[in-house]
């Protein structure tokens, strides 16, 4: 099959397999109370190797008006590295919003092919890893203030990327057929496989296996 990174339509032979929404009340609690989990589990592990002796407090103002304008900076960096990766594999018209439980992006008008949804999924997640955490670890022997500024952001990003991370984790353990196709509307994505597969239903696609 010759190589393509998007189609118009589902071709023929092709059926819904698994959907997922966080607009959905139920699976928006779910993603927000995955996310509230791993982002504890990063403050702690972060003050565990603090030491508040070196913590300016007169700064501490200085501190918490930059964390903010970083990760409301960082929530759209976010959104748009993936929508850099979509635009670059498709050069199809994106959408930005952001509802309750997410902010997002997304080509609603195109079904992309298993590698393009893969590459947009993984994008943020790779991207900021690589230039926050070894940030984080440095800072912690340079200044102890910015050292708990920047690893308060690292969690932000690593728990704000949890719906990326199931949706990557279906394609991994589920979905590893190249011909698979996603609809990504931004809140809400489609997966649509060859009819002999046989469809996932929510839930247990991330638990089996």
């Amino acid at each position: 099959m010759e190589h393509k990174d998007f189609e118009f339509e589902v071709p023929e032979g092709y059926k819904e397999a698994y959907h997922i929404d966080a607009k959905d009340k139920k699976t928006g609690i779910k993603m927000t109370l995955g996310a509230l989990v791993i982002m504890i589990a990063v403050i702690v592990t972060l003050f565990v190797f603090a030491d508040l002796k070196q913590f300016d407090f007169e700064r501490i103002m200085v501190y918490d008006i930059v964390w903010i304008i970083v990760m409301l900076v960082y929530i759209v960096l976010h959104e748009l590295v993936h929508g850099a990766v979509y635009k670059a594999l498709t050069h199809q018209k994106l959408t930005f919003g952001i509802t309750w439980s997410a902010a997002f992006c997304g080509v609603p008008d195109i079904y992309t092919y298993r590698r393009t949804a893969l590459l947009s999924l993984v994008a943020p997640l790779t991207v900021f890893t690589i230039i926050l955490l070894p940030l984080t670890i440095w800072l912690r022997f340079v200044d102890m203030g910015w050292y708990l500024v920047c690893g308060l952001v690292f969690a932000i990003h690593i728990s704000g990327c949890i719906g990326d991370i199931y949706v990557t984790t279906l394609f991994l353990k589920k979905f590893r057929d190249p011909c698979t196709l996603m609809r990504d509307s931004g809140p809400a994505q489609w997966v649509y496989v060859p009819a002999e597969e046989p469809p996932v239903k929510p839930g247990e696609a991330a638990d089996e296996g």
